[in-house]
């Protein structure tokens, strides 16, 4: 997109897929992310150097690896009014390529493999998949990490016929992680054993010894769509959780006027595997950027992150899962959320979500002056809950929170399914919080 004001003008479940289009890892959703932030005039900081004095409507962003955290300064001071955010993540469950990864069997070449967070494995199966990420490569002034994107077929996990394996009629699929998940990417032939670094040379226009290692993961090379009979429903990879990271920038680009308090969003990496690094929602990295925008505020107050946290509001958005008509039994039977019927709150009393009363109040207002309808979810009892980096970030901060999502079925899928009027309805919903008062 070559501005912001082109992609408010798309169909917001539209935009979104092209927004998942452009992201097939977390480094590419911050890069398409930081794309428009600066398209609507955002500067991006530099966390490892002295910042400027922020002034009331100044629009800064910061990156670190596939975490993104941008704000806009309120005319108040961040101590007296706080700070309004929505939190999302930008990663979701995929199969990530291992440091020694080429090898041959019978014949094939392959790549070892590592299931990266809780993937339905068998969706993996005969799909058409690329290879994204990052590769950290040689330079004369040391290394530099340089995103890569390969969208050609170069890599399949086939499915064993069922006259090999009969027994999955009455037994199911079982895969194992270690033996069944490598991909094929072709026969020996003549070509360089070491495949992968022969294949990233090529791609970056580097020498095969100066790549020197990577973050890497598979990702599905079909498009997301519009589908259904009546396109109601965005089919696409990844929605968990980029539909929710794509809500909250369309959110905090919609406000036209600078808010009373400061506000933003965060987009966390490393959610599906427990956010515990050193940019994930476990981590203290995003306390000490609000401790340096408490710092370096132009408008003051008495007062320090201790009387910001107070006054401050968070919501932590990912995915909601709706009821499935398969298998409604899954879920609680008063609490069913269905797609395209707004934003769902998701309330859990052993804290796996970050919501009680009183912040699931102030989301419901916010709806409410949105002109949007909301739903709430509560897992049934006699199943285990998921979690979100609500829970994590809250009690990293101080600060209350609130845990909502879009309502989706094929949940870890290599390939969601979710609603499309949702799109628009979530992210007005954002945008009031961000604009209004809490």
């Amino acid at each position: 997109m070559s501005s912001a004001d082109d992609t408010q003008a798309l169909h917001p479940a539209q935009d979104l897929c092209d927004y998942v289009e452009a992201s097939p890892s977390p480094y590419h959703c911050v890069e398409t992310t930081l794309t428009r932030l600066k398209a609507a005039g955002y500067v991006q900081l530099d966390e490892g150097q002295p910042w400027p004095l922020l002034a009331p409507g100044d629009r800064c962003c910061l990156v670190r690896d596939g975490t993104l955290f941008a704000w806009m300064m309120g005319t108040g001071a961040p101590v007296e009014h706080g700070v309004r955010l929505i939190g999302a993540h930008t990663d979701s469950p995929n199969l990530r390529l291992k440091p020694s990864v080429d090898y041959i069997s019978e014949g094939y070449r392959q790549w070892g493999v590592e299931v990266y967070g809780g993937v339905l494995l068998h969706t993996w199966l005969d799909r058409d998949l690329g290879l994204s990420g990052r590769v950290a490569v040689r330079t004369a002034s040391g290394v530099a990490l340089r995103t890569l994107r390969i969208d050609a077929p170069i890599a399949r996990i086939p499915n064993l016929a069922i006259h090999l394996n009969r027994d999955i009629r009455t037994e199911g699929l079982k895969l194992n992680k270690q033996r069944h998940m490598p991909p094929v990417l072709g026969l020996i032939g003549d070509g360089d054993p070491e495949l992968l670094s022969v294949l990233l040379s090529g791609t970056l226009d580097v020498d095969p010894t100066d790549v020197l290692g990577w973050d890497l993961m598979l990702h599905d090379v079909q498009r997301p769509v519009l589908g259904g009979v009546d396109q109601e429903f965005v089919f696409a990879p990844r929605m968990d959780n980029l539909a929710s990271c794509h809500g909250a920038l369309q959110a905090l680009l919609s406000l036209q006027a600078t808010p009373l308090a400061t506000v933003g969003v965060v987009l966390f990496d490393h959610e599906e595997v427990g956010s515990t690094s050193a940019h994930g929602a476990r981590g203290r990295w995003l306390k000490g950027q609000l401790d340096r925008i408490v710092a370096r505020a132009e408008a003051q107050a008495p007062g320090g992150y201790e009387r910001l946290a107070a006054n401050s509001f968070t919501v932590s958005a990912d995915m909601a899962h709706g009821v499935h008509p398969n298998y409604a039994d899954r879920h609680e039977a008063r609490h069913k959320p269905f797609l395209n019927a707004g934003p769902v709150i998701k309330l859990n009393t052993n804290q796996r979500y970050s919501t009680n009363a009183e912040t699931a109040a102030q989301f419901k207002l916010a709806c409410e002056r949105a002109d949007v309808p909301f739903q709430e979810f509560v897992n049934r009892t006699d199943l285990a809950c998921g979690s979100t980096i609500g829970p994590l970030s809250a009690a990293e901060l101080g600060i209350r929170s609130v845990d909502v999502g879009n309502a989706m079925l094929s949940m870890h899928s290599i390939r969601e399914h979710a609603g499309a009027a949702d799109v628009a309805m979530m992210t007005r919903a954002m945008a009031e919080v961000l604009r209004g008062t809490m």
